[in-house]
């Protein structure tokens, strides 16, 4: 059952997304000087579990691949950087809730209960907030390059059974207010603490280092003058992209680019075909004069024309990132 549903779920998901062209891209680092270190190291962490937060950078660090290689890779010079950082306890609540449950207390067989009886839980769940501060040192001009911050959690649950009654009848649910507490962070649990740093440090990825994602590249659905609106060929490119037909819809498209080469539309989905070809200059192209077209539409509304604007926004960042990538080499000799 769970499996239709999550089925159900996905098909609803897919149902819900505009059409358009997946593609594997290139992701520059949040911090995007981060790139041009590639033998980095990992130093001290200051504070509770810090020695935990220096294994995990370094493990982080071993780790992270792009294209199917190690990003970072040792140098015959030693680093040429080094991650510093700080721990910080934020927070180290209870809470508390009761729960009544009716429940099986003797069996007369493996499916045969025989009797049930109330049963009262108290519940306590414990969870510990902490913060992650890293510093990426640049250790030729010893100086700071950047310097993020990363929140991290764990939680753990106790249940015990306080009381046990015949059942008399009474709702199951909760019974009783819960009760909640704050106490002094620097005694949370260590090891609460060790789990909330590894999820903290873990945050670091995509601030550190480039990553693959994948994107779409989505298509507009409606033309946004007469021309592409009353040619049926566009609602067939529209149908062969939703069917996942990505060389009939483009041929479609550039069919549609002959006949009308002042169309939006027609030029912004001609911009996704070659966004998903891995051209993006040509898209950038495409989508920076179906923007200049949609502009001088009158009376158009700015929601219709939107997507000719983030498609341009999204493909100038591609286009940084795969500079800012391809110009990333090592500091040093490796």
């Amino acid at each position: 059952m769970r499996f239709f549903i999550f089925l159900a779920a996905t098909a609803l998901l897919a149902a819900c997304q505009t059409p358009g062209y997946d593609y594997e891209a290139r992701i520059a680092p949040n911090f995007p000087q981060a790139a041009e270190y590639r033998a980095p190291d990992a130093g001290r962490f200051r504070g509770p579990a810090g020695d935990v937060a220096e294994n995990e950078f370094q493990l982080m660090l071993s780790d992270i691949r792009l294209d199917g290689m190690p990003w970072f890779t040792a140098s015959r010079d030693g680093p040429d950087s080094v991650y510093e950082g700080q721990v910080t306890i934020d927070a180290w609540d209870e809470d508390v809730r009761y729960e009544r449950e009716r429940r099986c207390v003797k069996h007369a067989g493996v499916f045969d209960c025989k009797r049930h009886a109330m049963v009262e839980t108290e519940c306590t769940t414990e969870s510990v907030a902490v913060t992650v501060s890293a510093t990426l040192v640049d250790l030729a001009g010893n100086r700071a390059v950047f310097s993020a911050v990363q929140p991290g959690g764990s939680a753990r649950e106790t249940c015990i059974d306080i009381a046990e009654y015949p059942d008399d009848g009474r709702p199951e649910g909760v019974y009783r207010d819960p009760r909640q507490s704050n106490y002094n962070p620097y005694n949370a649990p260590i090891g609460m603490v060790q789990d909330a740093v590894v999820e903290a440090v873990r945050r670091f990825r995509y601030d550190i280092a480039p990553y693959n994602k994948t994107v779409r590249a989505e298509i507009m659905t409606e033309g946004l003058i007469p021309e592409e609106q009353n040619d049926t060929r566009f609602a067939l490119a529209v149908d062969a992209t939703k069917g996942g037909n990505f060389m009939g819809a483009c041929a479609q498209w550039d069919e549609l680019g002959r006949a009308y080469p002042r169309a939006p539309a027609v030029l912004h989905n001609l911009g996704a075909c070659a966004e998903a070809r891995g051209d993006m200059e040509t898209a950038q192209l495409r989508y920076a004069r179906a923007a200049e077209l949609a502009s001088g539409i009158p009376l158009l509304k700015d929601k219709k024309a939107q997507p000719i604007f983030d498609a341009l926004e999204r493909v100038s960042g591609r286009r940084y990132d795969e500079m800012l990538l391809d110009g990333s080499l090592p500091t040093s000799g490796s």
